[in-house]
């Protein structure tokens, strides 16, 4: 997973991929590196999707922007448009059939 630190570097990401997760983690957050793990080895089997990390307590400002006020939360855009929220208690098994659908959808 990509790390980024910015806004623009965000937008960057989701405008240069038709499929891009970013995720939001923080560092006192026991949860989001197991949780990354495991959604990492789920995006490796859609060659498709990119995906970026931020620390959102790091950047506090660009969690705010987009909405995001705990940790972890992952959130999946489909040419520029959220399509997918999730967080704090993430089902692994619905999350994969989300990104499954989504994915068989546009490629």
């Amino acid at each position: 997973m990509k790390k980024v630190s910015s806004d623009e570097d965000i937008k960057q990401e989701i405008k240069n991929n038709m499929m891009e997760v970013v995720f939001f983690t923080g560092s006192k957050c026991g949860a989001c590196e197991s949780i990354k793990i495991k959604i990492e080895s789920i995006i490796k089997r859609y060659p498709k999707i990119q995906a970026c990390e931020i620390n959102g307590e790091d950047n506090l400002e660009v969690a705010a922007k987009y909405n995001v006020f705990s940790f972890p939360i992952f959130l999946l855009y489909i040419k520029g448009k959220e399509y997918l929220r999730i967080g704090r208690n993430v089902n692994l098994l619905e999350l994969e059939r989300d990104i499954e659908r989504y994915y068989k959808m546009i490629f």
